[in-house]
């Protein structure tokens, strides 16, 4: 069984992350999307003909088990330090059953079961309890009733905070109390002190601005699972590691949440359908005589007009003529065609996904690290009930 990595073990395997991605940069900074042809498909002429040419559910196969992919691309590419081994960590096994039925009083299912996985995984806390960007405050109601202690879930929404208290008041989770604050102020900082703080899924600035204050703030631990690491202030990543040579941009993090397994069938055929349709006005703007460039997010609503119109709105936004109706039908199938071709270039660059937010999350445990903290990163459920299940776990030092 892989054990959790601890602060030693995380510093090392931090430094090893790092190197593989300082390597193979060439081969995960370059978005298909954007450049059709990417350089490593020179390189490495073979591999591409192998995608290409790869049954499309032996391609959706490899693109769902991380493991599979680095062991696929490390045999055909030599990276040093790059194999699946790189990027286990311990799955932590769940203790105790289903919680009371009052306490899941309006917790969506897979939710619901994220929740209790990763309360269960956080087991006792050590001091009161403070639930950072909490929503409705579902995690902390749960740990109120479940661990005997007293929670206090901060959350910027004054509406979310006023439902939260009446679920609380529902569920007679007398621990419960809810600050309506932000968690990016200097005042939200000043709360950790002394109490156990949890955050289930906050996205970029708020877990690094969280781990800052724990770190400095006489917090008595922290349990974070991190999201969405692009969400920054900044549009350089800024590693706390001060020996790390690395680079990313905000747009290079979203490599590390392009996994996605929880998504229905249908949420999947139209996000491609919507993909295909963009490809398709790129290759009408080349076709103009213009390269490739970003474009704001498409409204939701023009995917589900038809393509003539959907390419008639766009190209009015982005100043450009409409293609001649005659047209259309050879662009749409561009577009599918061009999608083929990225999904399969895709599984070059998603082989380092794990990778990527791996090496976040060890250079987020740095701070804590450094102030005496010990800290663990395990898995604190199945990718399956959601990909972005690494769970920092430190504990305050005396």
């Amino acid at each position: 069984m892989t054990e959790a990595l601890t602060n030693q073990a995380i510093t090392a395997r931090r430094i090893q992350l790092e190197s593989v991605l300082l390597a193979a940069a060439p081969l995960w900074r370059e978005m298909p999307f954007r450049i059709e042809r990417p350089q490593w498909v020179d390189a490495f002429p073979e591999l591409d003909a192998e995608l290409q040419c790869m049954p499309m559910d032996a391609l959706a196969q490899l693109l769902g088990n991380n493991s599979a992919l680095v062991q696929w691309l490390s045999d055909r590419v030599a990276i040093p330090g790059y194999r699946s081994g790189l990027i286990h960590v311990a799955a932590l096994a769940r203790v105790g059953g289903n919680v009371e039925a009052r306490s899941a009083w309006g917790v969506p299912g897979r939710k619901l079961a994220q929740i209790e996985a990763f309360a269960s995984a956080v087991g006792k806390p050590p001091a009161a309890v403070l639930e950072w960007c909490a929503g409705k405050g579902h995690l902390g109601r749960l740990v109120a009733m479940t661990r005997g202690v007293d929670v206090t879930s901060l959350e910027i929404d004054p509406a979310l905070c006023h439902a939260g208290e009446r679920l609380a008041e529902r569920a007679r989770a007398a621990g419960q109390t809810f600050v309506v604050g932000d968690a990016l102020r200097p005042e939200a900082a000043a709360m950790v002190a002394g109490r156990y703080v949890m955050a289930l899924h906050a996205c970029g600035d708020l877990h690094r601005d969280l781990v800052s204050a724990a770190a400095g703030g006489g917090a008595a631990g922290v349990a974070i699972a991190p999201c969405c690491y692009y969400r920054l202030r900044e549009t350089e990543y800024r590693p706390f590691s001060s020996d790390s040579r690395l680079r990313v941009s905000r747009d290079e993090l979203h490599l590390a949440v392009t996994e996605t397994v929880t998504a229905p069938d249908r949420n999947v055929r139209e996000r491609d359908r919507a993909a295909q349709w963009k490809l398709a006005f790129v290759a009408w703007r080349e076709a103009s005589g213009g390269g490739y460039r970003t474009f704001k997010p498409v409204p939701s609503a023009w995917m589900l007009q038809p393509f003539s119109e959907f390419m008639a709105r766009i190209c009015d936004r982005e100043g450009l003529a409409s293609p001649p109706s005659s047209a259309l039908s050879g662009l749409l199938k561009e577009g599918q065609r061009r999608f083929d071709v990225m999904m399969r270039r895709s599984a070059v660059r998603l082989a380092f996904r794990r990778v990527m937010e791996l090496w976040l999350v060890c250079d987020l445990a740095t701070p804590l690290i450094d102030a005496g903290f010990r800290v663990s990163i395990d898995a604190f459920c199945d990718r399956m009930l959601t990909p972005r299940n690494l769970l920092l776990n430190a504990t305050a030092p005396g």
